[in-house]
């Protein structure tokens, strides 16, 4: 530890793509001496504990369900109000487990915004956003780059005027004065951590001292549990992540492609489908709900994925090209980005066959120029320092924070 022990809060959003990235994070400033708090669901108490910090319950729970299959404008609309309430109705627990004196730093996920800026104001304290995912300045917009494939929000929409009204009513009902008001709409002032490499995110030149791009927290440490072909034939991993994978035809299309060809293909399926529903498989695919990512991705050839921030940079640290078929606005996002950098291939949801499966797959192996941009990625990705820079960010943050927040 560079610094005297401090004691964080932090405000993971309970959901996979947004809690692993934390988690090394955690465990490193534990390590550190530093004294954690760390609040979550009942389906990552387990992890949080591992690390070392003290768990402590969002209550009520925050929704750890997958988002719908199909994302259209009227969802986007309605997504907002939603998370607002969930962000609110927290609050009182949160604040009532620092009752003997809040902590040092409030480290929150952007997805809990509101949450994270209204209690660093109230307790005077410095605070951190961190983000899985690209962030946003006057030169990138998410918020609109996500409308261009859901649709268009009709302002007029009466959850987003729900939404306007119940914030600021919250807002003017904080207690806080009207400067520090405004600072919770818009967060000019707030320092955030973003768990991609500058080089990855889109217009990251434009980005200043405030944001920092540690990239992604794995430390590429082998994992037990599977091992490669003895054939020597190169190996497909094949995932859908954690939010859309309820997907049996998908996987049944993946087994069908390669049946026939020197491809050795790793299925990890996830919790929403059983190996057994895929039928008798090929000789050359095994299924599993789960395998050790980092160690298959340390023989593969190519990642067929649906284009998660968090299958991306796992994929970008191992240095293996991919295949991408995104679902949400979101992944639809990503995967232009990769595009745009020529570090994947692109196959539509709505295109998806074996033979375009096979056919992008094909593609990808035999592109030596992709594979090469590849590699230059993977150097920002392991040079963007992970865990332990997130943690010297967050120290920094504690040393020259304090008098932002008077």
């Amino acid at each position: 530890m560079t610094g005297p022990r401090r004691h964080l809060a932090f405000l993971p959003y309970p959901a996979y793509g947004h809690m692993m990235p934390v988690l090394p994070v955690v465990a490193e400033l534990v390590a550190r001496g530093h004294r954690v708090t760390c609040f979550a669901t009942e389906d990552f108490e387990e992890r949080v504990r591992a690390t070392g910090a003290e768990v402590r319950p969002y209550d009520p729970p925050l929704s750890s369900d997958p988002p719908p299959e199909n994302i259209d404008a009227d969802e986007c609309a309605r997504a907002p109000l939603k998370l607002l309430d969930a962000s609110t109705a927290v609050l009182p627990t949160i604040e009532s487990c620092f009752s003997g004196g809040p902590p040092d730093a409030v480290v929150y996920d952007t997805t809990l915004w509101l949450t994270g800026r209204l209690l660093a104001a109230r307790w005077q304290r410095p605070s951190i956003q961190l983000s899985p995912t690209f962030i946003s300045n006057e030169h990138f917009d998410l918020s609109a780059q996500h409308q261009e494939y859901a649709g268009r929000v009709d302002p007029a929409h009466p959850a987003i005027v729900e939404f306007a009204a119940r914030l600021t009513e919250t807002v003017g009902s904080s207690g806080l004065r009207d400067e520090q008001k405004a600072e919770l709409f818009y967060g000019r002032r707030e320092f955030t951590l973003a768990f991609l490499p500058r080089e990855f995110q889109f217009a990251g030149a434009t980005f200043d001292e405030r944001h920092a791009f540690v990239g992604p927290t794995c430390d590429g440490r082998q994992e037990d549990g599977w091992q490669p072909p003895a054939s020597g034939a190169p190996v497909l991993l094949v995932s859908l992540g954690t939010t859309v994978n309820n997907r049996p035809d998908f996987f049944r299309h993946c087994a069908k492609a390669f049946a026939d060809l020197p491809w050795h293909v790793v299925l990890a399926l996830g919790d929403r489908v059983a190996p057994g529903e895929l039928g008798e498989l090929p000789p050359n695919v095994e299924a599993h709900r789960w395998v050790p990512m980092g160690a298959v991705l340390a023989h593969a050839s190519v990642f067929l994925c649906q284009s998660g921030m968090g299958s991306i940079m796992e994929s970008l640290y191992a240095g293996v090209p991919m295949v991408v078929v995104p679902h949400h606005p979101e992944q639809h996002v990503n995967a232009r980005r990769l595009t745009e950098l020529g570090l994947a291939e692109v196959v539509q949801r709505d295109e998806v066959s074996p033979e375009a499966l096979r056919d992008a797959v094909a593609r990808v192996a035999g592109d030596s120029g992709m594979r090469e941009r590849v590699r230059d990625m993977r150097q920002h990705v392991r040079a963007a320092g992970g865990a332990r820079r997130a943690a010297d960010v967050i120290e920094e943050r504690l040393r020259t924070a304090s008098l932002e927040v008077r």
